[in-house]
């Protein structure tokens, strides 16, 4: 795992100052605190930063062949890079390293382009072919390694972080004004936009070609849609036992985050059936036991003597890290549970360099309670909405039916897009119109909202409406929320985080397993659950989905929602034109209340990533949210 950024210029274009490469490092250096390194050629320079996993001696970037001619700089795992190497030295190729980079300078020297179809592995890459004078930007086919890229007068700019972008490309950052609506709706932005003008992020599957003239960009995977295909629990556990498998390839020690679910307990039973002798487990808790993970995680735990550690998090701690947070996440995403994550990484890096988790396995194997509820209405159950309304009410206090008001109001909308789009916002299209300034507020029309959805889902137009929803939440929550959210928080704290359910084999073969066989109307999850049932003590098994879920609204409600609630309605917030004045204050003055948290929450969120990825360019996280309180420190952005 590491963090890369440069830029391929324009033709007779001469390379940017090294201080703007020397910036860059600085910014990346928590994504790789093991090594650092400049490279300036004809047409190219990159800038790397190493955390080291694989051949901690001989595996420094950027890396060439030969003759130089093929330069590389890359971030991630190659799971398959000894059959690789096996077969390019066999057809004559030489390696100087144990590295899975060097795969790439000798693939691409053997297969050009077609090398990425033969990757099994989470990465994205930077590779400058010299003697065509090219560069090749690739990302893995779901997306578990982030890719920004900025088409400027000098070239092309390109990074693991925005911010690497903005600094090596000397860009001004300014906010996307027409994707906040996006953002306040369903808490990201999806790719190729983000929430900075003029910077993009490399799709999932995706290449970019530039030869210093025109700039090409193709899709080199996407999820067939295939007919429906019965996988038994046999065979899907040998996918599961080899995915994992795959993923002890290290040569420091593992750890695993585990919570009191289904998934990550099955990740630890895998990893002691593929032999993994000593783990460390890092788990989350909450003093409130509606919220706290701990007591179910410890009955993992027990069963297999894992090396286990716990962090209590109160509302102090959970205020102080919004500040450092937003600026790890350089592309804001306004999910409650990146905090405790953070200060869970943090944890975790104390220890080890590399964790496993369970990520994925909810959008994998129809986890969510939404795709129970779309069943029901596909079944025609007319008083779903009802029944949902009255389980809200009886049910409040429990985190798992803390959203099930806005459920039963999510099932009442007609439109299949809207509706998938809706489950887990933030804010409805007609409550983002009130809130907008007058000339944004035709960016929240819902048509808008859901256009970019119902683009990835065009080529999937043949499946019925259930196994398209699940295909919609891969091709979007997944990568630009789920995966992008994991990799900018575990990198904060220099960790490398694994995720073997959203391993592409199972995520393929899973897809075409008929919906009723993982998300049933009883069981969520049922296929995975059939295939790990031993490897999980029962009470897990039995207990309830909870998610990761976050005391968020008492957080807010107490002496420290003080500080959001100021930094929201602060003169810099109101001045920047997004909102309606009086209508944000409205909202905010209400937002005590359990039911407006993640909407506050949300605001916050956005108005801190403002203040410290775009107000100024800051090359290290801020200490603290009193540093961000000062009206003073309102300085244009320039890199500084």
């Amino acid at each position: 795992m590491c963090g890369l950024a440069g830029i391929a210029t324009a033709r007779g274009v001469p390379p940017p100052p090294p201080e703007r490469l020397e910036r860059a490092v600085r910014a990346l250096r928590h994504r790789g605190p093991d090594g650092e390194s400049l490279y300036v050629g004809d047409g190219i320079a990159f800038a790397h930063t190493r955390l080291s996993i694989i051949d901690l001696e001989r595996g420094s970037q950027p890396m060439t062949n030969e003759d130089g001619s093929i330069v590389v700089v890359y971030n991630g795992e190659i799971w398959n890079h000894d059959a690789l190497r096996a077969r390019l030295q066999s057809a004559g190729h030489r390696f100087k390293s144990r590295a899975d980079t060097e795969v790439l300078v000798h693939g691409y020297e053997e297969w050009g382009e077609d090398l990425l179809p033969r990757l099994n592995g989470m990465f994205s890459f930077a590779l400058w072919d010299g003697r065509a004078g090219r560069l090749l930007l690739a990302r893995d086919r779901l997306g578990k390694k982030p890719l920004y890229v900025a088409e400027t007068g000098e070239g092309v700019v390109f990074g693991s972080d925005a911010r690497a972008v903005l600094l090596v490309g000397d860009l001004r950052p300014e906010v996307d004004r027409e994707r906040v609506a996006e953002f306040l709706f369903q808490r990201y932005v999806g790719a190729p936009r983000t929430l900075l003008r003029n910077v993009e992020k490399l799709p999932p599957g995706s290449l970019l070609a530039y030869d210093g003239i025109s700039l090409e960009r193709r899709v080199y995977w996407r999820l067939e849609e295939g007919e429906t295909q019965s996988t038994s629990p046999t065979e899907l556990r040998e996918l599961l036992r080899e995915a994992v498998r795959r993923r002890l390839m290290s040569d420091v020690p593992l750890g695993l985050l585990l919570s009191g679910g289904v998934d990550s307990s099955a990740v630890l039973g895998l990893m002691r059936e593929a032999g993994a002798e000593s783990v460390a487990t890092f788990t989350i808790g909450f003093e409130d036991p509606l919220y706290d993970e701990r007591p179910l995680a410890r009955l993992a735990v027990e069963r297999y003597g894992t090396d286990h550690h716990e962090r209590l998090v109160d509302g102090t701690e959970f205020a102080e890290a919004l500040p450092r947070l937003a600026w790890y996440r350089d592309e804001p995403i306004a999910e409650p549970a990146e905090v405790p994550l953070l200060l869970l990484a943090e944890l975790a890096g104390s220890h080890v360099k590399v964790v496993l988790s369970g990520d994925g396995g909810d959008e994998v194997f129809g986890g969510y309670p939404k795709y129970r509820a779309e069943r029901l209405l596909r079944r025609g159950a007319r008083s779903a909405g009802f029944v949902l309304s009255t389980a809200a009410v009886l049910l409040a206090r429990r985190p798992s039916y803390r959203y099930l008001h806005r459920a039963a109001a999510t099932m009442r909308i007609t439109d299949p897009l809207l509706r998938w789009a809706s489950w887990f916002r933030s804010f409805s299209p007609a409550e983002l119109l009130a809130l907008l300034a007058p000339n944004l507020r035709a960016s929240a029309a819902p048509a808008r909202l859901v256009e970019p959805l119902g683009q990835l889902l065009e080529p999937y137009s043949s499946l019925d409406p259930g196994r398209r929803m699940l295909v919609g939440d891969l091709l979007t929550y997944l990568p630009d929320n789920m995966l992008l959210r994991g990799d900018k928080v575990l990198m904060a704290a220099s960790v490398e985080g694994r995720m073997p359910l959203v391993d592409y084999e199972i995520v393929e073969r899973v897809a075409r397993i008929p919906v009723e066989a993982r998300a049933g109307l009883r069981s969520a999850k049922a296929v995975l659950r059939k295939a790990v049932a031993d490897l999980v003590p029962g009470e897990i098994l039995r207990h309830p989905k909870r998610g990761f879920p976050v005391p968020v609204a008492r957080f807010l409600t107490e002496d420290r929602s003080h500080a959001l609630e100021r930094l929201v309605l602060s003169e810099r917030c109101l001045a920047r034109g997004i909102f309606d004045p009086d209508a944000l204050r409205g909202l905010v003055r209400e937002g005590s209340a359990s039911e407006r948290a993640l909407q506050v929450f949300t605001l916050a969120s956005l108005e801190l990533w403002l203040r410290v990825n775009v107000d100024q360019v800051r090359l290290e996280p801020p200490s603290s949210l009193e540093e961000l309180f000062d009206e003073g420190d309102w300085v244009e952005a320039v890199p500084a």
